[in-house]
């Protein structure tokens, strides 16, 4: 009786594989070089234990250099181990890479395809930064001021409701097809956006662009799972938050993930329709009130209220939907059960709140209070920018040497806490220093526990579950940037139109074009001080509102709890 592990190997595929075997060892030799006495005699249990050591060692050192589940092997070296020999070595290893999603590519592919899935981010995230920094020109243009809140919140709500199901849909129909899917939806959409000719146009357009982008922003971090070892991930996750990413060419010509089995019309059946239809309708309904409360409608207005109660009666249908009735749900309970699951969701809900409310109002200051114009504003924006591309860079790096992220998420959490907090002591004559200062901590902050975040949770879930639980992570914090856009835009607003009502009551001829524009028109040097004053004011409260927000990720980021981060591509277990 041989050892409970034997180990046999193909000379002609080169190939070690992971093969259970029980009870006996045998040694099968290829058809060029059997004989009889090579077929009937048993191995030795010292030979085949030693087969198995020097085995196991090969494995380790190339699992080591290359980072892959498949380990190929020189022929030659095959062969001096085992002449001849033919069949499967079993290492032990109780788990299976999950075959239908992840593959491998040679490091240059690997590198083509990655620069390919950031310049897909890149254009995505350009998309939804770019028009905070063109809201006054939008507002001017199509005299929307009330209506501006919304550009970037359609967005947002169709970015956050598709994210989940792009993560299932990648499961159904496969992660290259999702994926082009996104982009060819992002394209219609961003050209919809450049042909608008009012401002209902633009938001139902961004509405458009939205689906796409959340599909490339969940398939991009699911993809690179597929990839890239849990360990490595670090790394290249760091990078493409630094850039936040672009493109598709690379990706269709070198990216080959195995085609999921099915037929179309049998995939289409596993689509969560009912759950994606309801999750969208339930949103829209909490957010029109959020946006029209207090501004159009009075808070305890008939419509508001039925609204809301209407609102959350249909997330609880969606509930339902999810835990009775989808087959193949876009929100799956069961992940709830982890206590380091719930904490990501949670702690990304709400950075998305804090953070999204800071990335869309601070243009505003510097167009409105400091009169910059868009593309001065842009450049303004960029401490935060480089404060977040260094943070995100050297977290991914120091995660994958050191194989730790607590740490990451903890402290920059607490980064963007202070700096939040920070924003609020601008004023119409701050330094450039003390802005540079604010907005470098807030995005260093940000860089850190972004997409340290998402290696805590793909680090907590089987790998059959690393493509839903990443499309949730992802969900849970646009979904947190919808609500802190709303509810930011809405006390914006609000703080706007109640700081100009004594200058409206004086002057009530200027009231409609104030209103209408962010423009401060030119009644006089001491008029228009007032009026950017009134911005100032509200723009601080709209601050002040993500300054809870972000506080409240970091105590819900102390809940995580640490998972080994592997080294190779392979199943990870649940927590």
């Amino acid at each position: 009786m041989g050892s409970p592990h034997s180990p046999s190997i193909s000379s002609d595929a080169a190939t070690v594989t992971i093969q259970q075997e029980k009870g006996h060892t045998t040694a099968e030799p290829s058809s060029t070089s059997r004989t009889p006495s090579s077929a009937s005699l048993p191995i030795s249990n010292d030979k085949a234990e030693y087969i198995e050591h020097q085995q196991r060692q090969f494995q380790k050192e190339e699992l080591l250099q290359q980072g892959q589940g498949k380990i190929e092997l020189d022929q030659q070296s095959v062969g001096s181990i085992s002449s001849g020999s033919h069949g499967n070595i079993d290492p032990g290893p109780p788990e299976q890479l999950n075959q239908d999603q992840v593959t491998t590519l040679p490091f240059k592919e690997l590198m083509v395809v990655f620069i390919g899935l950031m310049l897909a981010i890149f254009l995505s995230s350009l998309d939804q930064t770019i028009v905070s920094v063109c809201t006054t020109k939008i507002a001017n243009e199509f005299h929307g001021l009330s209506e501006v809140p919304w550009i970037g919140t359609s967005y947002l709500l169709t970015s956050t409701t598709f994210q989940p199901l792009y993560g299932k849909g990648s499961d159904i129909f496969g992660r290259k097809a999702t994926f082009l899917f996104a982009i060819s939806i992002f394209l219609i959409g961003s050209a919809l956006c450049g042909a608008a000719q009012s401002m209902i146009f633009i938001i139902v357009a961004r509405g458009i662009a939205g689906v796409g982008a959340g599909g490339i922003m969940s398939m991009v971090m699911i993809i690179i799972t597929d990839l890239v070892s849990l360990r490595d991930r670090g790394k290249y996750q760091g990078i493409i938050g630094a850039v936040f990413g672009f493109s598709s060419v690379a990706v269709i010509k070198l990216l080959h993930l195995p085609h999921t089995p099915g037929s179309l019309k049998e995939k289409i059946k596993r689509v969560d329709v009912y759950g994606c239809v309801a999750l969208v309708i339930g949103l829209v309904l909490i957010l029109l009130p959020l946006n029209w409360g207090g501004s159009t409608y009075a808070w305890n207005s008939p419509l508001v209220i039925g609204l809301f109660c209407a609102g959350f009666a249909v997330l609880i249908i969606f509930i339902l939907i999810e835990w009775k009735v989808a087959q193949e749900p876009i929100i799956p309970f069961y992940l709830f059960k982890s206590r380091t699951n719930s904490a990501v969701f949670l702690t990304s809900f709400f950075v998305g709140m804090g953070f999204f409310g800071v990335m869309f109002f601070m243009p505003l200051f510097f167009q409105i209070v400091r009169q910059e114009s868009a593309t001065a504003s842009g450049l303004e924006m960029l401490p935060l920018i480089v404060g977040l591309l260094i943070a995100s860079i050297s977290s991914g790096f120091f995660v994958s040497k050191w194989g730790q992220y607590l740490p990451f998420i903890w402290s920059g959490l607490a980064f963007a806490t202070i700096a939040t907090g920070l924003l609020t002591l601008l004023e119409e004559n701050s330094s450039r220093g003390e802005i540079i200062g604010y907005l470098f901590l807030n995005g260093f902050g940000l860089g850190f526990s972004m997409q340290t975040l998402m290696l805590a949770i793909q680090s907590s879930v089987a790998t059959k579950d690393i493509a839903i639980a990443t499309a949730n992570a992802t969900f849970f914090r646009t979904v947190g940037s919808v609500f802190g856009v709303a509810i930011a835009g809405t006390v914006f607003n609000n703080a706007v139109k109640n700081n100009l009502r004594p200058l409206i009551e004086l002057n009530p001829a200027i009231a409609e074009v104030i209103l209408d524009s962010y423009k401060a028109p030119s009644f006089g040097k001491e008029i228009e001080a007032q009026i950017l004053h009134a911005y100032m004011l509200a723009l601080r409260q709209a601050f002040r509102v993500c300054i809870p927000f972000m506080g409240l990720a970091f105590l819900c980021s102390l809940l995580i709890r640490h998972h080994k981060l592997r080294k190779q591509l392979g199943p990870t277990p649940m927590e």
